[in-house]
């Protein structure tokens, strides 16, 4: 909806970070949504893998859009042709601009939630195909400490447009879901798995889930830190003229 406004349907993040990609993952989305409710359980695989591919590649897109809009900006202040104060819209669309909320943020949640559901789809297949239960937990095992690597990546990059708090903040939250879910196991899930199985995916998902709000909370007070100080600095340089050349000038 928010792409039919004239404000926002010219914006890069549409032309440039959505294009067809979008149009994939509703019909993607779509056929996830018929398939699983006839109980097609591989084509809801399917469909679900090509969902997750579909929302990562347009947050790639979008990702490439923020540094080139960056790259734009940054070029056009050290050129003069424009201020930071002269600058009116922000392409890059970060938070909390309206733009974040309604052409980032939305895809990165969405991505997000596909992310750790596609693991659990998978072993829903196996559970389908009566497949032994120690591939499940291999699928688990392998699949949690993915998504933590990925989603470490997200914070810890210092790339323009890094880090990205909402995917790992999503898949966090799945972990502890996992986690509480494992506290009091249901019967079916009793009947498939040992006890010492379902502890260590209890103790694996509480601990990657723990591990990222960690990293998140801590990434977010250091850098917020960092260009305070900077913020601060930038103030208190002056330039000074001396026989006719500007010097810099840092008041003490």
């Amino acid at each position: 909806m928010a792409q039919l406004l004239p404000r926002f349907r010219e914006h890069p993040l549409v032309q440039k970070g959505l294009g067809s990609v979008y149009f994939l993952a509703c019909a993607a989305q779509t056929a996830w949504a018929i398939t699983f409710g006839y109980e097609m359980m591989i084509a809801a695989f399917v469909a679900l893998v090509a969902l997750l591919v579909a929302l990562l590649a347009i947050l790639k897109r979008q990702w490439d859009v923020v540094t080139e809009e960056e790259k734009k900006t940054k070029t056009a202040i050290d050129m003069g042709e424009t201020t930071e104060e002269e600058i009116v819209e922000d392409n890059t669309a970060r938070p909390p601009r309206l733009p974040y909320w309604l052409l980032r943020f939305p895809f990165a949640v969405h991505a997000g939630w596909i992310a750790p559901a596609t693991p659990v789809m998978l072993s829903v297949v196996l559970v389908e195909r009566i497949v032994d239960p120690k591939y499940e937990l291999w699928v688990a095992v392998i699949s949690v400490p993915l998504l933590f690597g990925a989603c470490m990546g997200l914070l810890l990059r210092e790339d323009s447009g890094a880090p990205a708090y909402v995917f790992p903040g999503v898949v966090a939250y799945a972990c502890a879901g996992i986690c509480w879910e494992l506290q009091a196991p249901s019967s079916s899930i009793l009947a498939r798995h040992d006890e010492a199985s379902l502890n260590l995916m209890k103790n694996l998902s509480g601990f990657c889930g723990a591990c990222l709000v960690v990293v998140m909370f801590s990434r977010f007070c250091a850098l917020t830190v960092r260009d305070q100080c900077m913020r601060l600095r930038k103030d208190r340089e002056e330039t000074v003229e001396i026989d006719g050349e500007e010097y810099p000038y840092v008041r003490a």
